[in-house]
């Protein structure tokens, strides 16, 4: 007999077991995922519902400010809300979906960047170059989109200042001139759109926007100059006529256009030789004053030609 192979021992070696091969290379496997993989996933999954809580209560607030009602301030500064059934008003909610588009975008925006950086410095990348490289090319950017970011800027407060509304007439000015003037189309976070009396369709970048005259906010005023021939006499002419204009606006046909409760004021605005100018000067509802201002030069003239009184 042999006795060399019959040795009393496993021909195979221990450490080449398959058994702990396998449970070594689990263990090493969870090792790994349990590392930088496994706090990957949990930023990650952090970031996601971070952004998903943030744009939830960010709708509800947008929701509530929508259906808010809003206060009003009368002539002696006493505050009122009504509460109850808050009327459509579809040009603050358009400026308030237009906030909520720009804050949500951003949430997601500041919460991705933060977590890609997380994630990169738990895989062991030095992120501090990257962040001075995004920092050195935000200044660049900065400074090459100075316009574009001073346009964002002020049609951010245009829209929470609720300086002109869809459907308003505005005259929108910059330094020492008018851009443009007409009724708003589109109120944008960098372009406002109106179109003017002959139809054209202006589009004024809003950080050229230096001053905005506004005919659409509390009243409007409709004036009327009404030309005397020379030698009228002008005292009961204007009395005449102021009574004309308290008949007219108190009209029930008038309602929505002239504000009957407002005094309205008829003044000697000019003198020459050749004529006495009388002004007419009455309130009237936002946007209505060239409607109102036309049906008072009707009657107006109508009440002269009645009467025989000589126009210059």
């Amino acid at each position: 007999m042999d006795s060399g192979n019959d040795t009393g021992q496993d021909p195979t070696p221990s450490g080449d077991d398959p058994t702990s091969i396998v449970t070594e290379s689990a263990r090493t496997a969870w090792d790994w995922f349990t590392g930088a993989p496994l706090r990957s996933v949990v930023i990650i999954v952090a970031g996601v519902l971070v952004v998903a809580v943030a744009r939830w209560v960010l709708a509800r607030v947008m929701k509530r400010l929508a259906t808010a009602p809003r206060p009003v301030v009368d002539e002696s500064g006493r505050v009122t809300v009504t509460l109850g059934d808050v009327p459509n008003d579809h040009s603050r909610a358009r400026r308030i979906n237009t906030l909520h588009q720009l804050l949500a975008s951003t949430i997601g925006v500041v919460v991705t960047v933060v977590v890609v950086i997380m994630v990169l410095a738990e895989w062991g990348v030095n992120v501090a170059p990257l962040i001075a490289s995004a920092g050195i090319v935000g200044v660049a950017v900065a400074f090459g989109a100075q316009s574009l970011v001073s346009d964002i800027v002020s049609g951010l407060f245009m829209l929470t200042e609720s300086q002109y509304n869809v459907g308003d007439r505005v005259e929108l000015g910059a330094a020492g001139s008018t851009l443009a003037a007409g009724t708003i189309e589109e109120v944008g976070l960098r372009v406002t759109t109106l179109r003017d009396d002959d139809g054209r369709l202006w589009y004024v970048r809003n950080g050229q926007i230096l001053r905005v005259a506004n005919e659409s906010q509390g009243w409007s005023l409709a004036l009327v100059d009404v030309a005397l021939a020379h030698g009228t006499d002008v005292s009961p002419v204007r009395d005449q006529v102021e009574d004309l204009v308290r008949s007219v606006i108190g009209e029930d046909a008038l309602s929505g256009i002239a504000m009957p409760d407002e005094e309205p004021s008829v003044r000697v605005s000019d003198i020459s030789a050749a004529s006495a100018v009388l002004q007419v000067r009455v309130r009237a509802e936002p946007g209505q004053n060239h409607r109102l201002a036309s049906i008072l030069r009707q009657r107006i003239y109508r009440f002269f030609t009645e009467r025989g009184i000589e126009l210059a």
